[in-house]
């Protein structure tokens, strides 16, 4: 080929060879600033601004339904409408099962016992426990259905197998143990301390109580003490009394000690002897007619005979009694004053017979007065009457308390705490764990499975507000104190139906 026919071909090659653009592999980027917005980028922020209104009204609603003003009725619309969907929505559902059924033709039964193959790992977990003699609910007992399904609660059927031991465990839901309000309480080993709580009346020691009276007749020459209720102190003149008998006697007394005087330098120790006896015997009579030692003193040293004697208190008190007027004639043995002594106040307390195994002699008791309660005053049981009042059926138990200050006064009313202690350390349940059936005492135990028990005790004494548990319990259970008497209901009625299902 010529040279000039390769040109012309080449030039023709050239020709159709495609544009300069169209060669272009990778085309110019264009920035970024100036792409258009992409659909999806609208759309999502769409959704984000939606998103944000939602939560905002879902927190403003929420805010405002638990409110207090609007709590308690959105809660009672919540359960209202929790109830009547549990009620209406299982009618339902089995109206759809059984359309589905006659649609298709299927056998219900079949469709409803198909159950998936276990898997061979889980075997030894799931062991088969025997057929199925009927469904119930876990929270009634006597809602019993051949076929497994809803209870009126809303609660999915049990079954109960053949050959199922009455072993006594009543299993509950736990959301349904919150809402009967079951509350548990673990018993232990505690102190156990009774107090006997009682209305005492305070009175006077009998001890304490002392009776004036002459030893010989007399009249009254001057009172003293002269009206009841006057303190008195010991040794303080209460009287002066003139008494023949008296006044002879102390004539007796003086002419003894003049006789003795006139043979004071007698050489016969006999005749000496003899008037030394004479005025003892005159001095010791004077003495027996409880003539003050001081009057007797006295007329020893002035051998004066005084027309009146006085009659002096013994002790120290009150005067509770006067029988005695002057100028008045008195006999011997003639009561004039009673005084008594309130050093020291008897409590006399009714305590009923139940009670009685909590009282001993020497135990501590604390009384409180109503004119003076900050005080509390310390005493002790002194005393306790053998014989029970028929009918009020008390006994009474006097204790004595110290009243050195004179603050308790005979006749007050006074409440008195009698502090026992039976024994240092036992097994306490709650008094409200307890459930008495009259013929024996039970208690619903929960076990660490959560399934409940019914155990039957033997209690001791009461203390507070726990019994002694002398049997039948032992430390560390957890027994029911709040809804025992409906879960021990539910107990009953389970093993009555259990019987009556077992006799079909």
């Amino acid at each position: 080929m010529s040279e000039d026919t390769k040109s012309a071909v080449e030039k023709n090659e050239i020709k159709n060879l495609p544009s300069a653009e169209e060669e272009i592999i990778f085309p110019r980027e264009v920035p970024v600033s100036a792409k258009p917005p992409s659909k999806f980028l609208w759309s999502f922020s769409i959704i984000n601004f939606v998103g944000l209104i939602l939560i905002a009204g879902g927190a403003f609603f929420l805010g405002y339904f638990t409110s207090p003003e609007q709590l308690d009725d959105s809660l009672q619309k919540i359960k209202t409408w929790t109830e009547m969907t549990s009620a209406e929505i299982p009618p339902l559902v089995e109206k759809v099962e059984n359309y589905i059924d006659a649609k298709f033709k299927k056998n219900p039964q079949e469709r409803r016992s198909f159950k998936p193959t276990p898997d061979s790992s889980q075997e030894g977990k799931t062991a088969p426990k025997g057929k199925i003699k009927y469904w119930q609910a876990p929270m009634n007992p006597g809602f019993v259905r051949d076929k497994p399904g809803k209870s009126p609660m809303g609660m999915d059927l049990i079954p109960v197998y053949e050959g199922q031991s009455g072993d006594g465990q009543i299993k509950i839901n736990p959301i349904m143990v919150q809402n009967i309000g079951v509350k548990t309480e673990i018993i232990k080993r505690r102190t156990l301390k009774h107090e006997i709580r009682t209305v005492g009346n305070l009175t006077y020691d009998e001890r304490k109580i002392h009776h004036i009276h002459t030893k010989y007749a007399g009249w009254i020459e001057k009172l003293y003490v002269d009206f009841t209720g006057q303190e008195v102190k010991e040794n303080d003149i209460l009287l002066e009394i003139y008494s023949p008998e008296l006044v002879s006697t102390q004539e007796e007394f003086v002419l003894a000690m003049k006789y003795k005087e006139s043979l004071a330098n007698n050489p016969f120790f006999e005749i000496s002897q003899g008037a030394n006896s004479l005025m003892e015997s005159a001095r010791t009579r004077l003495e027996l007619f409880d003539v003050p030692k001081h009057q007797i003193d006295e007329l020893e040293r002035t051998k004066k005979i005084t027309r009146t004697m006085h009659i002096h208190s013994p002790v120290r008190g009150f005067v509770i009694k006067k029988d005695v007027l002057q100028g008045m004639h008195v006999m011997p043995g003639k009561s004039l004053y009673m005084i008594t002594d309130l050093s020291n106040i008897w409590v006399m307390a009714d305590i009923y017979e139940y009670e009685l195994p909590w009282v001993k002699l020497g135990q501590e008791a604390e009384m409180t007065l109503s004119y003076f309660p900050e005080k509390k005053f310390k005493g002790k049981v002194t005393y306790i009457d053998p014989f029970l009042d028929s009918k009020t059926r008390t006994l009474k138990v006097r204790m004595e308390f110290e009243n050195p200050n004179l603050e308790l006064k005979p006749g007050m009313y006074a409440n008195v705490i009698l502090k026992s202690i039976i024994t240092k350390s036992g097994l306490a349940v709650p008094e409200m764990a307890v459930i008495h059936s009259g013929e024996k005492e039970l208690v619903i135990v929960q076990n660490k499975s959560g399934s409940f028990e019914s155990y039957e005790v033997v209690l001791g004494v009461k203390s507070g507000r726990y019994y002694q548990v002398l049997k039948g319990l032992r430390n560390g259970q957890k027994v029911v104190t709040s809804s025992n008497f409906l879960i021990d209901s539910e107990s009953k009625l389970s093993e009555a139906i259990s019987k009556m299902v077992s006799q079909k």
